[in-house]
C-alpha cells in the first residue's frame, strides 16, 4: 500500500494550499508566524498541533521539518511586490521571508522535495523590473529545479 503523497506547507495560513490538494496528500509540516492565521488552520485541521509551528520561518531549524516530503508549497508574503507595500520586493520585511523558506530547502539537500510550488503573488513578475523573479528563479535552477507555469485551467 502506498504511504500517500507528503507536503510542507510554508506560509500556511488558514491552510487552502492544503484543502486544495485534497485527502490524497498529508502535510508533513506546515507554518506560518501570524497568530490568528495559525489559530485558523488549527481551527481547520485536527491534527494541526502535529506538524503546525507558529512563528517565524527564520526561526525554523532544518531538522524540524519531516524528514521526507514529496512537495514543498511556499504562498509567501506578497505585500511587498504590491504598491501599498512599497513595492520592496524580495529585499522587503516580508517577501523576504521567501528565502528563510529556501535555506530549508536547500538545507535538506538530497532529501529536498522533488516538486516545489511558488505561489505566483500579484507584482511578483515585474518587480524591480523582473529582477526579483530572476533571482527567485535562479535560486530555484541553482538547485536544480525546472520552472513550469501551470496553465491558468490547471
Amino acid at each position: 500500500m502506498s504511504r500517500g503523497r507528503t507536503f510542507y506547507e510554508f506560509f500556511a495560513g488558514g491552510g487552502m494550499a492544503r484543502i486544495g490538494l485534497g485527502e490524497g496528500w498529508s502535510c508533513a509540516f506546515a507554518n506560518d508566524f501570524d497568530p490568528l492565521k495559525a489559530a485558523t488552520y488549527r481551527t481547520n485541521f485536527e491534527d494541526a498541533e502535529t506538524h503546525l509551528h507558529e512563528g517565524d520561518v527564520w526561526a525554523v531549524e532544518p531538522a524540524r521539518l519531516a524528514p521526507y516530503a514529496d512537495l514543498a508549497w511556499a504562498s509567501s508574503p506578497c505585500q511587498d511586490f504590491s504598491l501599498a507595500g512599497g513595492r520592496a520586493g524580495l529585499a522587503g520585511g516580508r517577501s523576504s521571508a521567501f528565502f528563510g523558506f529556501w535555506r530549508l530547502i536547500q538545507a535538506l539537500g538530497p532529501a529536498a522535495p522533488r516538486l516545489v510550488v511558488i505561489e505566483n503573488v500579484s507584482g511578483l513578475l515585474t518587480s524591480h523590473g523582473g529582477a526579483d523573479f530572476t533571482a527567485l528563479c535562479r535560486a530555484l535552477a541553482d538547485e536544480g529545479y525546472v520552472m513550469w507555469e501551470a496553465p491558468g485551467d490547471f
